[in-house]
């Protein structure tokens, strides 16, 4: 799903979501409080809202800024910090948004001209009465943010640290991502590839991305000798 063009400054931008980055398709398990809370996000409010999540990598923190970011498409803008980090961009025109959802945002910590244009963005979305949810690895007394005052300003949001999930719950997601996309995954194919796959989300996540398509090229279903196939293709 692409949300168009999105100019910073001179920087033209194509914002990409995951199709399948929907609350539909994450399974909240232990994370149940947040996952209800983004799910129901009020767009209109009348205090300003900042909401904190932070945890390990392919815990699904991304997963859910861009399901938030999905379900309230026009007032809501995702903007992962990986893909523009190198480019020294302000941030003026996120704040026309009712929601401004910022992956990784630690990944800014150290920068003073990151740092500088988050602080001056959380001020003008405090004004418009809008919501502001950051991702991290860490919670927001950990980032290492050098300007205090930004930091002052996290340690008022809202922090949730996202559990990961156990052997039977990351069972279950793949099976709720395949329901998703319309594909069977029978239990044998699915201990298959958990006890030969590194059981990363992310990773899994792209391998079953990777077996749809195959799937559906090839006209076959995804069987145990079809995965072999697959598989030993990419090696």
């Amino acid at each position: 799903m692409n949300l168009g063009i999105y100019t910073m400054g001179q920087l033209a931008l194509p914002i990409q979501l995951d199709d399948f980055a929907v609350f539909e398709s994450f399974l909240p398990a232990k994370n149940a409080e947040l996952f209800q809370l983004l799910k129901n996000l009020k767009i209109d409010n009348d205090v300003f809202t900042g909401i904190w999540i932070w945890g390990r990598a392919s815990s699904g923190k991304s997963h859910l800024l861009q399901a938030v970011c999905e379900r309230a498409i026009n007032d809501a803008i995702f903007l992962p910090i990986k893909e523009v980090i190198n480019n020294p961009i302000p941030l003026e025109g996120l704040s026309g948004r009712k929601i401004v959802c910022i992956d990784d945002i630690d990944l800014c910590a150290g920068d003073k001209k990151w740092e500088l244009a988050l602080f001056e963005l959380i001020n003008r979305l405090n004004e418009q009465k809008s919501c502001f949810i950051a991702s991290s690895s860490f919670s927001p007394r950990d980032t290492g943010f050098a300007l205090k005052d930004i930091e002052s300003r996290f340690s008022f949001f809202t922090a949730y640290k996202l559990t990961h999930l156990d052997d039977q719950e990351c069972r279950n997601a793949l099976k709720l991502r395949a329901k998703h996309r319309g594909l069977s995954l029978p239990d044998e194919v699915l201990n298959y590839l958990l006890v030969r796959e590194n059981r990363d989300m992310n990773n899994l996540y792209q391998l079953l991305d990777r077996l749809d398509k195959a799937s559906l090229a090839a006209r076959r279903k995804l069987t145990i000798p079809f995965i072999k196939e697959i598989l030993e293709k990419s090696i």
